[in-house]
């Protein structure tokens, strides 16, 4: 299957614009523009005919709208303006109804600006960085795109158990039920290191980033808004986000 797998890139829509360039690859929504750049330009999956396609990738950026400064409003009616161009010019997507087609997004928004399209949210395959089930993340058809941070504020650290002495690390905003049940239960544990403050990942020197280089595992529990990116952030200084610390509900 996966030497005959094919995917079919629409080629409608203007690059100047939200479709086919990424608006960045720096950030935390460097995964969708690295998404973008290597299924167009290295991807052996890529096809040119679209009767040999099993998918079909829609590729509109929902960041670059966010970055160009258009509304809500305005977002859900390019991206339905922009579907609904590709069902009338084509006849994969009414073939399946949209379910063989799919789009990639790491801003949450881009989850929101699909609502005014019939069957995407509910049909098409959404490849996001932040599933949640309350922006209408469905697991049997979704899949979640890694996140990473682009470039890193650090080198990768070398694991070393000799040097990291704290069995968990935490640090952040304390801004859900389930952090404030993480901090007071675990705060005075003198084996784990949980710190109540903002990690910055966005400029800068992020505060206790070196705590990272010390811990053996990180913890990582949700709140209003999971990045992943933080995630790629604790295996690249090497402390391990184990499957029983990612303490979360709904993702």
């Amino acid at each position: 299957m996966e030497r005959r797998f094919k995917i079919f890139v629409y080629p409608d829509g203007d690059p100047n614009t939200y479709y086919h360039t990424p608006m960045s690859f720096s950030g935390k929504y460097a995964s969708e523009g690295y998404f973008f750049k290597n299924i167009r330009e290295s991807s052996r999956f890529l096809t040119n005919d679209p009767t040999k396609a099993h998918l079909f990738f829609i590729p509109i950026s929902c960041h670059k709208m966010r970055r160009k400064g258009l509304s809500n409003e305005n977002m859900t009616s390019t991206v339905q303006k922009y579907v609904e161009s590709l069902i009338v010019k084509y006849p994969f997507w009414n073939r399946t109804l949209g379910a063989d087609h799919f789009f990639v997004t790491c801003h949450d928004i881009g989850l929101k600006a699909t609502v005014g399209v019939p069957h995407f949210v509910k049909k098409s395959i959404r490849v996001v960085c932040t599933p949640r089930d309350d922006d209408g993340y469905i697991p049997h058809k979704d899949c979640s795109l890694p996140q990473i941070i682009q470039p890193f504020a650090l080198p990768a650290a070398t694991f070393y158990p000799r040097n990291r002495t704290a069995l968990g690390f935490w640090a952040g905003n304390i801004n859900s039920r389930l952090r404030c049940q993480l901090v007071s239960a675990w705060q005075n544990d003198t084996q784990l290191d949980i710190q109540s403050n903002r990690i910055n990942n966005a400029t800068g020197k992020i505060p206790h980033l070196e705590k990272l280089n010390t811990a053996k595992f990180c913890i990582c529990p949700g709140s209003s808004r999971v990045h992943g990116s933080r995630i790629a952030l604790f295996l690249h200084h090497g402390c391990v986000p184990g499957k029983a610390l990612f303490l979360s509900s709904g993702f």
